[in-house]
C-alpha cells in the first residue's frame, strides 16, 4: 500500500520553513483507493515568490489548520504505507520536521519517482515531474498545487509500476536489515530504534567500549550504508566483527554533531577512529597600522601578556603560509599600497580577514534543536567555543540567561574553522546573538 505525497512550501529547507499544502493520494498499486488534502496555517509569513509559485496567499492560509491540528489525521493515512513522492527526501523531510516539532517520531519507508523514472525510463532526458508526465501522456491538472501534483505522481507511480521489469520496486520494499552485513554481535533490535536524525553515533564492543563514532545527517541512513556490504579492508573487517552494540547522541543540527564528534574522539580515543592530535599553538597572525595607515599582518610568537591573535598556528610556516595566501588572494600585497588609499586597502583588508574571523568575541549561534520547539545554543566567549546547550525559548528572556543552558566543553579540540564554516554555509538559517 502506498501514500503518493505533495507538498508546498514556504521554502526550502525543512529546519526553517513549513508546509502550506499537503496532497494525499492512498493507492495499492493498481488503483486510487483514497485520498486527502488540505491547506496548512504555516504559522509564518508566505513570501510573494512562493505565493507567485504555488498561488497560495497568506490570506488563503490564515484560517486553515496548523500542522498540529492534522497531525493525527496524516499519522493515520500514512499507517502501514509506503511513502511515495517525486523527489522523495525533500517531501518526506519537511513531512519528518513537521512531526518532530510536536515531538512525534517519525520514520516511513520511502520511494523516490525521480530515482526510479530514470532507471526504468533512461530513454528520456528530462525527469523533472512535468517533463516525464508529459512523455508518459500524463496529465497533470492544477500544476503546483499539492493535491494536482500528487494525483500525476499517482498515475506515474502506475506506469513505473508496470513497467519494472527488474523488480526494483520490490526490492525497495524488502526488509531493510535483510539488505545489510549485520555484525554478528549485534541486536538486530538495535538497528530498528535507530533514527533518522543528525547526531553521532556509537559501536561498541562486547565489553561496551567505543571502539568507532563519527557524525551524522541521518543516523540510520548512515549505520545501513556503514554496513551494506561484507568489508574488504582488514580495519574494517576487524571493526564489523568486534561490533556488539550501537547507541547514539540527537544533536539537533549538523553544528554541535562535529564539536560533539571532535570532542568524543578525543575523550575516548577509539581504537579504529584517527586520533585527534593536540594543538599546541605558539605562533599567531596579528594585525596592526604602519605610519601610512595601512592595516599591515605580522607572524610572531604568540606572548600570554597580549591580546588574542587573529589566527593561531602550530608552527611558523603555517602562520606565514596562511599570511601569504591572504595576501596575494585579496590584492593586499605591498604594491596596492601605492594605488589604493589607506581606507580602500584596509576595507579590503577587513573583507578578507572576515572569512577567518568569528563576528563577535562574545556570541550564541542559535539554530534548531532536537525536536518540537526546542532550540541550541552555541557559545563563543574571548573569540573561543566554550559550549553548547538546548533550551526552549518561552523561558529566555535576556541572551545572558543562554549560559545557564551550556554544557562547558573539557575538551579543546582545534573547531574554529568549522564554527567559522557553519555560519558561512548557514547565514540564512541560524541567528547570531551578541552579548
Amino acid at each position: 500500500m502506498f501514500a503518493v505525497i505533495d507538498l508546498e512550501t514556504t521554502g526550502g529547507n525543512p529546519n526553517s520553513e513549513r508546509i502550506i499544502e499537503i496532497g494525499i493520494v492512498l493507492h495499492d498499486g493498481k488503483h486510487k483507493i483514497g485520498e486527502y488534502t488540505t491547506l496548512i496555517n504555516p504559522e509564518k509569513e508566505i513570501s510573494a515568490f512562493i505565493s507567485t509559485f504555488t498561488g497560495i496567499t497568506n490570506a488563503m492560509v490564515k484560517n486553515a489548520p496548523r500542522f498540529v491540528d492534522v497531525a493525527d489525521t496524516i499519522l493515520e493515512l500514512l499507517e502501514g504505507k509506503v511513502i511515495v513522492a517525486h523527489n522523495a527526501r525533500f517531501d518526506y523531510n519537511f513531512i519528518k520536521s513537521e512531526f518532530r516539532r510536536i515531538n512525534i517520531p517519525f520514520t516511513k519507508k520511502n520511494i523516490c519517482t525521480v530515482q526510479l523514472s530514470r532507471k526504468i525510463f533512461p530513454q528520456f532526458k528530462s525527469h523533472s515531474l512535468g517533463n516525464i508526465c508529459r512523455d508518459l501522456g500524463i496529465s497533470i491538472d492544477n500544476r503546483h498545487r499539492a493535491f494536482g501534483d500528487a494525483a500525476a505522481t499517482a498515475l506515474l507511480l502506475e506506469q513505473l509500476i508496470e513497467h519494472d521489469s527488474k523488480n526494483m520496486i520490490r526490492d525497495i520494499l524488502e526488509d531493510d536489515i535483510s539488505k545489510i552485513y549485520l555484525p554478528k554481535l549485534i541486536n538486530p533490535k538495535s538497528i530498528d530504534i535507530l533514527p533518522e536524525e543528525v547526531g553521532v553515533f556509537y559501536l561498541h564492543d562486547k565489553e561496551g567500549n567505543v571502539i568507532y563514532l563519527d557524525k551524522s545527517k541521518n543516523i540510520r541512513e548512515h549505520i545501513f550504508t556503514f554496513f551494506s556490504k561484507k568489508p574488504s579492508e582488514k580495519i574494517k573487517q576487524y571493526l564489523h566483527d568486534e561490533t556488539a552494540d550501537i547507541s547514539f547522541e540527537l544533536t539537533g543540527n549538523e553544528l554541535i554533531a562535529s564539536l560533539v564528534e571532535y570532542a568524543e574522539i578525543k575523550k575516548n580515543t577509539p581504537k579504529y577512529n584517527r586520533p585527534i592530535a593536540n594543538a599546541f599553538y605558539k605562533y599567531g597572525l596579528f594585525s596592526e597600522l604602519d605610519q601610512q595607515g595601512f592595516q599591515k599582518l605580522m607572524v610572531r610568537l604568540i606572548e600570554e601578556e597580549e591580546g588574542n591573535p587573529l589566527l593561531k598556528f602550530s608552527s611558523k610556516f603555517k602562520a606565514e603560509k596562511m599570511m601569504h595566501a591572504i595576501l596575494t588572494n585579496s590584492r593586499l600585497e605591498p604594491t596596492f599600497k601605492k594605488i589604493d588609499t589607506a581606507i580602500q586597502y584596509n576595507k579590503r583588508m577587513q573583507e578578507a580577514l572576515s572569512k577567518y574571523l568569528f563576528p563577535h568575541s562574545n556570541f550564541f549561534i542559535i539554530d534548531v534543536g532536537r525536536g518540537g520547539s526546542e532550540r541550541s545554543a552555541i557559545q563563543i566567549e574571548n573569540g573561543e567555543f566554550v559550549g553548547y546547550g538546548f533550551f526552549e525559548p518561552a523561558y529566555i528572556n535576556h541572551p545572558t540567561e543562554l549560559k545557564n543552558s551550556i554544557q562547558l566543553t573539557t575538551e579543546k579540540v582545534d573547531n574554529k574553522r568549522i564554527i567559522q564554516n557553519y555560519i558561512r554555509k548557514n547565514s540564512k538559517y541560524v541567528d547570531i546573538v551578541a552579548y
